[in-house]
């Protein structure tokens, strides 16, 4: 819902400086610097959430660990899909408004006396008792009285462009229809203007009370055209009179629009610090470091389990860590009545071998481990045992007890060489 967040932020500070406007500025009598007030508040007013100050920005940084959750899809019947289609809705409508009130234009414009001047189209419409002006057209009935100050007013409304600040004001009701703010600020941008083209009208050649009094006696006619400036505007005739003898402003006045540089300062601090954005900015400055913070999810729900993606597969085991899981040493059980070893044959006195064979000596005995299928079935194989590069028939074979954990290890002395019989002399 970032497009609401910002149209609410934006429409805050619309309406901030427009309180600045009726609080100091309204009553002074140099519109057209009230004027160009009006208008580039109002834009800025929508630009202000775009901007941010880095060095108010404090930049922390978030790390987060803990299950992933795989959002499931949602229905299309949320709380901002509502809110959308009601707001597009009525600024459709809105929309709808203002080009009924171009078609009212062009319809005026049909079968009748046209003529151009100077640039601009005068369009005559007979016994309608009405005079207005858009962008370069302007509308009169021929026969209407004191025409020449009536041509001079509207003239005033064409040669500055005023038409253009009501298409502007228009876009932006269509934007924030529902800021009420919007309609007061419509009202008194069309007040300036008729105070612009008042001053200048009554500036020669036509007292301010003749020209009042003619105002008020012809407060009537079709005012059906709201995209227009109209002449004879009732509702705005009270401001007008009151405005022309209004006596005029200081130059220090024009100071008061000094301490828009605060306001708009509290603005920046408001865009900067006050609002999470979901959208793009422009920042001014570097950003201001402060502090590390590392979340953990450590609640558990029943609901997690399901959302949880799949364990990494796991490494494969290699196959000498997978061939020692599956030895098993098995001790073998000898009877006690299993035949010795033969003795060695006799060495002779004084031989190598006999020198040899005096020095103790531990044989190595070599076993075959026994492979373990995995069909759980223990099956041993014979059990070789290899005594001075001799190979010695192992036992018979015979169901050997597993004993869990232990390993076997067996000594064999080596065998006594017979000692030859001593020889007398004489």
């Amino acid at each position: 819902m970032s497009w609401l967040y910002y149209l609410l932020e934006a429409n805050l500070y619309l309406s901030l400086f427009y309180g600045f406007y009726k609080l100091l500025l309204h009553k002074e009598t140099f519109y057209a610097l009230n004027r160009s007030y009006l208008i580039f508040s109002s834009i800025l007013a929508f630009i202000l959430p775009f901007v941010q100050l880095g060095f108010l920005m404090k930049e922390m940084v978030f790390r987060y660990a803990g299950s992933i959750q795989i959002e499931e899809p949602q229905s299309d019947f949320t709380l901002e899909n509502i809110l959308l289609g009601v707001y597009l809705a009525i600024s459709s409508i809105l929309i709808l408004k203002v080009l009924w009130g171009l078609r009212y234009l062009v319809k005026l414009m049909k079968n009748v006396h046209k003529r151009r001047e100077n640039g601009i189209t005068f369009i005559e419409i007979k016994n309608s008792k009405v005079a207005f002006s858009f962008f370069n057209l302007l509308f009169i009935d021929p026969e209407m009285s004191q025409k020449p100050t009536v041509l001079k007013h509207e003239m005033v409304h064409i040669k500055q462009k005023h038409s253009l600040d009501i298409i502007l004001f228009e876009l932006i009701q269509i934007s924030s229809w529902f800021n009420p703010i919007i309609h007061f600020i419509k009202n008194d941008i069309r007040l300036v203007h008729e105070y612009l083209a008042d001053e200048a009208t009554t500036e020669k050649d036509i007292a301010k009370y003749d020209y009042a009094l003619f105002l008020i006696q012809n407060s009537c006619g079709n005012q059906s055209v709201t995209l227009s400036n109209h002449f004879f505007n009732s509702s705005l005739l009270k401001n007008r009179i009151r405005m022309l003898n209004q006596t005029k402003s200081t130059r220090w006045a024009r100071l008061k629009l000094l301490f828009i540089i605060p306001l708009a300062a509290f603005m920046l601090f408001l865009s900067t610090t006050a609002f999470t954005k979901g959208y793009s900015t422009i920042q001014f400055g570097e950003k201001k470091v402060y502090s590390a913070l590392v979340l953990q999810d450590t609640t558990k729900k029943k609901s997690d389990k399901k959302r949880l993606p799949p364990p990494p597969p796991k490494e494969p085991i290699s196959a000498k860590a997978k061939k020692m899981e599956e030895i098993r040493i098995i001790e073998p059980i000898t009877k006690k009545n299993d035949k010795t070893l033969p003795p060695p044959p006799p060495v002779e006195p004084g031989s190598f071998k006999a020198k040899k064979i005096d020095e103790p000596k531990v044989n190595k005995v070599r076993f075959d481990p026994p492979i373990v299928k995995k069909d759980n079935k223990k099956r041993s194989q014979p059990i070789m045992i290899t005594l001075d590069n001799r190979s010695v028939p192992p036992p018979p074979p015979e169901e050997p007890k597993a004993v869990k954990g232990e390993v076997l290890r067996i000594t064999l002395d080596p065998p006594t060489p017979n000692q030859p019989k001593p020889v007398k002399k004489g």
